[in-house]
């Protein structure tokens, strides 16, 4: 619930677009989305992920 909430603030903060044009990497709501679509890709094209797969995320 909160690192939902983080990224809700992390969408709507004023200052995003700023802080992507002076940042070394993308925000972390991008990276995260990211993640999740290659996480449907994976099982779309029948891949089985580990069961453990955020343990260190």
């Amino acid at each position: 619930y909160e690192l939902q909430k983080a990224l809700e603030m992390e969408k709507k903060s004023h200052w995003r677009r700023a802080n992507e044009l002076f940042a070394t990497h993308p925000p972390t709501i991008k990276r995260i989305l990211m993640l999740e679509e290659m996480e449907q890709e994976i099982h779309q094209a029948g891949g089985q992920l580990p069961a453990n797969i955020y343990k260190f995320v």
